[in-house]
């Protein structure tokens, strides 16, 4: 079943002028009012890909959680409070928040990111043009996991007005995994040592949160109604 949208699915090709409704329809007040409101509705037209609900993907999003939340616990664990505990490790590569420890992890979950994008935009079908550009930007991004891919896929989104692309949240968590990997491997952000503080691990908490929050929002919102 495909979730509703508004405009009501359709709308947009069955109506292309107010000129397309019979002469007799607008003869009738109620239907020369029908008619006013679907010229409205017209101007609200914007792309949109609205997935049918996928249980797979809910499943999928609560293991990715489960894990990503794990590693953030481990983080914590094992990172100094202060700079000056961080610059007292010596060597830095011993310890066990040092960025080697958790590659292995980021990789993981960014691939496990990406099965989901597969998944959430072979379970919905391409408008034109507009689908084909997004996908074409979100393969790149599967293939590129680097921060100005997902800003440039972004500034797409924003500049279709389509915002409500179900699978721009699941690619909202690849973007977060993947500046979680370069922040950890920033030598200017860990001073040379390639070690978070236990702060910048317990902010992660809250953004992957966020997002995943999205995800499952947008999923159950597209569950049939129950009778």
């Amino acid at each position: 079943m495909i979730a509703a949208t508004f405009p009501p699915a359709g709308l947009c090709n069955m109506v292309t002028s107010p000129f397309a409704i019979t002469a007799g329809l607008i003869r009738n007040r109620l239907a020369a009012g029908l008619m006013l409101l679907a010229a409205a509705s017209l101007a609200a037209c914007v792309p949109t890909l609205v997935q049918p609900h996928d249980p797979a993907l809910v499943a999928g999003v609560e293991s990715l959680y489960a894990t990503a939340a794990t590693m953030i616990d481990d983080g914590v664990a094992a990172s100094p409070r202060t700079d000056a505990e961080r610059e007292a490790i010596r060597p830095a590569t011993a310890s066990a928040g040092h960025f080697s420890r958790f590659a292995s992890r980021y990789d993981a979950l960014i691939r496990a990111s990406d099965l989901m994008i597969l998944r959430a935009m072979a379970g919905g079908a391409a408008i034109d043009g507009t689908g084909e550009k997004l996908q074409g930007r979100i393969e790149q991004l599967i293939e590129n996991a680097i921060p100005s891919v997902c800003a440039e896929l972004t500034e797409t989104f924003d500049a279709l007005g389509a915002s409500s692309l179900t699978v721009r949240n699941h690619v909202d968590l690849k973007c977060l995994l993947t500046r979680w990997k370069e922040q950890h491997a920033d030598p200017a952000l860990t001073r040379g040592s390639l070690i978070l503080k236990r702060a910048n691990w317990e902010s992660r908490r809250a953004s992957l949160f966020r997002v995943v929050l999205a995800i499952q929002r947008a999923e159950l919102a597209k569950q049939p109604p129950t009778r």
